[in-house]
């Protein structure tokens, strides 16, 4: 696959000062856990929060997450890259995790060229189990205030009236409510799967695409580019993994050994979607995964 690149004329004055190491995880496979963890490191700075709403920088009326990298100019690049350059502290490298970008990575590469690409996979049981509950939950009132702190409200006014608006009508739907709006990856199509199908289902479906679609893209990238861990491995092993990721990314392992935040790490979360759904659910589901979950060795 080619993906467009801006002509070095173009692209001048909006080059990194970072090298951009980018999560590519469905939503609830852990990538908020591996990128804190990652960033643990002295010379890693961190986006804190998702920021669906800066990769979208002129393309906020885009129906779907599925940017294409034909969309890209230079001037949403560079409002791109300086949008996401505002959480770089001065340190070399700056790990982000927007979950959207599984479903556009082309794209994502059209922006940062030199970008490491570290892929999450956990098994799509318990992340279907996860997300489902994050579906129905209320809003972070306490997440939101925060993140809204660094919303760049002006250059991003529709996305921010969006989301606004759908974080106040989650808030005060009914749990019996009509399902409306979407959490997590818009994958196109998925307004009218969420119209035909309940929303585990939806929840499945959102799940087999992202992984799909990420795992296509990133096998066209180099294992210098692109490395792939599991979940279920990383919280068994966490230091191990880190020290995997610090080679990859060519930094000192080090500060990785004296990490404190690594004994925090629980395995407890790993099996939840077999616990937690009934055997009716399963079975649901089951037609909409299990290709996909045959291929990663998740059986």
């Amino acid at each position: 696959m080619t993906i467009a690149v801006l002509p070095l004329e173009e692209s001048k004055g909006i080059m990194p000062e970072f090298q951009p190491v980018i999560i590519i995880g469905a939503a609830r496979s852990g990538t908020k856990l591996v990128r804190d963890l990652v960033a643990s490191h002295p010379a890693v700075d961190r986006v804190p929060y998702d920021i669906n709403y800066i990769w979208r920088l002129g393309n906020e009326e885009y129906i779907h997450d599925e940017l294409p990298p034909e969309l890209l100019t230079a001037d949403k690049r560079g409002r791109i890259v300086a949008g996401i350059g505002r959480y770089s502290a001065g340190s070399p490298f700056l790990i982000e995790k927007t979950v959207s970008n599984c479903l556009r990575v082309p794209f994502v590469r059209a922006v940062f060229p030199d970008a490491l690409f570290i892929h999450l996979l956990r098994e799509g049981r318990d992340v279907v189990e996860s997300s489902y509950r994050q579906w129905n939950s209320r809003p972070n009132w306490t997440y939101i205030a925060r993140k809204a702190l660094t919303f760049p409200h002006i250059e991003a006014f529709g996305y921010a009236r969006y989301y606004a608006g759908y974080a106040l009508r989650r808030s005060f739907r009914r749990a019996q409510a009509v399902k409306i709006d979407t959490w997590g990856p818009r994958y196109e199509g998925i307004d009218r799967d969420l119209a035909d199908l309940d929303l585990l289902r939806v929840c499945a479906l959102q799940w087999t695409k992202c992984v799909q679609k990420a795992a296509t893209s990133l096998a066209q990238l180099t294992p210098d580019r692109a490395m792939t861990i599991h979940y279920e491995e990383f919280v068994q092993r966490p230091q191990e993994h880190l020290e995997r990721i610090a080679c990859f990314a060519s930094i000192d392992p080090q500060p990785y050994a004296n990490s404190p935040e690594v004994v925090s790490v629980t395995t407890s979360f790993v099996g939840k979607g077999r616990k937690n759904l009934n055997s009716d659910q399963l079975e649901s589901i089951a037609p909409l995964m299990e290709d996909t979950l045959r291929e990663w060795n998740y059986q």
